[in-house]
């Protein structure tokens, strides 16, 4: 099925498997559309495969989203043993990345920006000692507002990383925007950073040990979500908060 809803730009392409989705089901998933729909209406033009996929051995469907839209294509995905949630779940999903999307374009990173971050790599990781330069110093002093506002150029990065990270773990993956949030993620990393910085490897390139910093920081807000989100809380709280 493939319709083009005109107010928001938004082509649709439902397409099935192992299953089918009668026109009355087809007609309510039209209608839970339209919250995505308006997110993406700012656009000049958007693509959406819906994918459904239904496993009889365990009985539930598996629905995927990929949204293409100028520049970057999102994806996102949900199983469930009812149609409707998992596809309520998916759309909610992808409304939360789109809107993150907008509110972080990548045509907000400009060339300085990346300059700045290749220069933070060379002149800042290998070549020099881990107690030394601004970031140590930053991190010795328990300056975390110092520490994190230094490395802002990494975040949008990083966010994009831990995006595609997460879903390698359906369990993480099935609460995003229905309990975690990215940015608790993105605050883990950088408050790992903030504590081991000093002890950080310094052969390896400044963003590759960032890297590695994203599968513990997952596992740490599954196994201890209430913890790591009030601890971003904090750490955020920390820095935004005016100087004195």
């Amino acid at each position: 099925m493939r319709y083009f809803d005109e107010r928001h730009h938004l082509r649709v392409e439902i397409d099935t498997k192992g299953c089918d989705v009668p026109p009355d089901q087809r007609a309510r998933m039209q209608t839970m559309l339209a919250a995505l729909g308006q997110a993406v209406s700012d656009f000049p033009m958007s693509d959406l495969s819906i994918k459904v996929v239904y496993h009889p051995r365990s009985s539930v469907y598996h629905v995927k989203l990929a949204l293409k839209l100028p520049g970057q294509t999102l994806f996102t995905g949900e199983e469930n043993p009812y149609l409707d949630t998992a596809f309520q779940r998916c759309l909610n999903k992808m409304t939360l990345r789109v809107e993150d999307h907008k509110a972080r374009p990548d045509g907000q990173r400009t060339a300085e920006a990346v300059g700045r971050r290749i220069a933070f790599d060379r002149d800042l990781v290998a070549p020099e000692a881990p107690e030394a330069g601004p970031l140590a110093e930053a991190a010795r002093a328990g300056d975390y507002r110092t520490f994190r506002n230094s490395l802002a150029g990494y975040e949008e990065w990083l966010r994009k990383r831990i995006g595609r990270w997460i879903q390698r773990y359906p369990e993480a993956d099935s609460q995003v925007g229905n309990g975690l949030s990215l940015g608790d993620v993105v605050e883990e990393v950088y408050l790992n950073s903030f504590e081991h910085f000093t002890k950080r490897p310094t052969t390896t390139r400044l963003s590759d040990w960032l890297d590695s910093l994203i599968d513990p920081s997952v596992k740490a807000l599954l196994l201890h979500p209430d913890e790591v989100r009030e601890n971003a809380s904090l750490a955020r709280t920390v820095r935004e908060s005016p100087l004195t």
